[in-house]
């Protein structure tokens, strides 16, 4: 185990304020050159909420590999913790970061912790199965590997981090994208989506993300056994957008769906989902068709976005109380690249949203902060 020396940098800038929550806008990067927060269900932050990891890329195409970067929030300065990266994955909050880096021969996995910035090598990837590491349990002892083969062979492993033995602990023909999750604070269930019907073609490309059966939510135990099937999807609900987490450290789920639903009180698209109430519950009224999701590390809150408003607005809301509050708008194009969807998601100490904009014509991460009392009125 070593100690990361950073050679810091400044891109960012403080941009604006948003008018209807005073919201403080920050440009975190600004070089020629792809950033993103990587993705929001599973946040990519340190404990504190200070430091965040970020991924650059110069290039894009499966054979390219990117530059893993670190900002620090306080001081608005950059470094680079690493290059020749193909993979991050984290335990959402933990700021303990697991990257492959490295292509055949060399392709390897090394730990960061953004907290110490202590770095370790852990062991060559070798013929260990998948690309990459899907999610992380909250011990660090457990990781999540994925794998796909055309056209309906899709399979899930459980990774010992210490000892690198891998064990077949799910295979179904329906989670062409798992989204694979643990929860918060244990290893006792993890979370997957379940794209029902969803093919691949000869070469890998996905040709249908689902049939008509739509795309629904269940978790498993750890081992694979126990499946508990959440009661959103079709038949129960319109299919999910794609987009879901856990909330906290519980058996409760988060989603946005394609449509509106309507549970006999409420009508909307974000739902509290859970296997131990047979009906989804509409967290908040709404027309409007919302996307991304994400749940603050204390349970209470969460983050989403919506493609079809303008401007795109980034949405905060309280889970038990569902109020709700623009902070602020993404003005990303929301493309078919990843890295131009806003993919908001609260930092640990609920005093930031980061999230990803092509405003300026080019992909680069941003902050929004989160104003003195915004959170308390929310849950009012």
């Amino acid at each position: 185990m070593t100690k990361i020396k950073l050679q810091p940098w400044f891109e960012s800038c403080d941009l604006d304020v948003y008018p209807a929550s005073g919201s403080r806008i920050r440009m975190l990067t600004s070089a020629p050159a792809i950033t993103h927060n990587i993705y929001c269900e599973q946040p990519y932050c340190s404990a504190d909420g200070n430091r965040l990891a970020l991924l650059r890329h110069h290039e894009l195409g499966p054979d390219c590999m990117g530059d893993l970067l670190l900002y620090d929030i306080k001081t608005y300065r950059i470094a680079r913790l690493e290059r020749e990266v193909t993979g991050v994955c984290c335990h959402a909050w933990s700021g303990v970061l697991y990257v492959t880096m490295g292509r055949d021969q060399q392709k390897r996995l090394v730990k960061i912790d953004l907290n110490t910035l202590e770095r370790e090598e852990l062991f060559p990837w070798g013929d260990l199965p998948g690309s990459g590491l899907g999610a992380i349990s909250a011990d660090q002892r457990t990781g999540l590997l994925y794998t796909q083969k055309p056209p309906q062979d899709f399979r899930i492993y459980t990774m010992d981090l210490q000892t690198r033995k891998t064990t077949l602990i799910h295979q179904s023909p329906d989670i062409i994208n798992p989204h694979l999750q643990f929860r918060l604070h244990n290893a006792k269930r993890i979370m997957i989506q379940e794209n029902r019907g969803g093919l691949l073609d000869a070469e890998g490309y996905s040709v249908r993300s689902c049939d008509a059966r739509g795309v629904g939510l269940y978790s498993i135990a750890a081992d694979g056994s126990d499946r508990k099937d959440f009661p959103v999807g079709p038949p129960h609900t319109p299919s999910t957008t794609g987009h879901e987490c856990w909330i906290g450290d519980t058996d409760r789920a988060m989603v946005t769906l394609g449509g509106i639903h309507d549970d006999g009180e409420k009508r909307g698209n974000v739902l509290e989902v859970s296997h131990d109430r047979p009906k989804a519950r509409v967290v908040f009224e709404s027309t409007n068709i919302w996307n991304h999701m994400s749940v603050s590390r204390c349970g209470k809150f969460f983050v989403t976005d919506a493609y079809g408003l303008p401007g795109v607005p980034i949405l905060l809301g309280c889970i038990k109380t569902g109020k709700t509050r623009i902070l602020c708008e993404a003005l990303t194009t929301g493309g078919g690249g990843q890295y131009t969807h806003a993919h908001p998601y609260i930092t640990s100490d609920n005093k930031w949203v980061v999230y990803n904009s092509d405003r300026t014509g080019l992909a680069q991460a941003y902050l929004a902060a989160v104003p003195d009392g915004f959170l308390e009125k929310l849950e009012d």
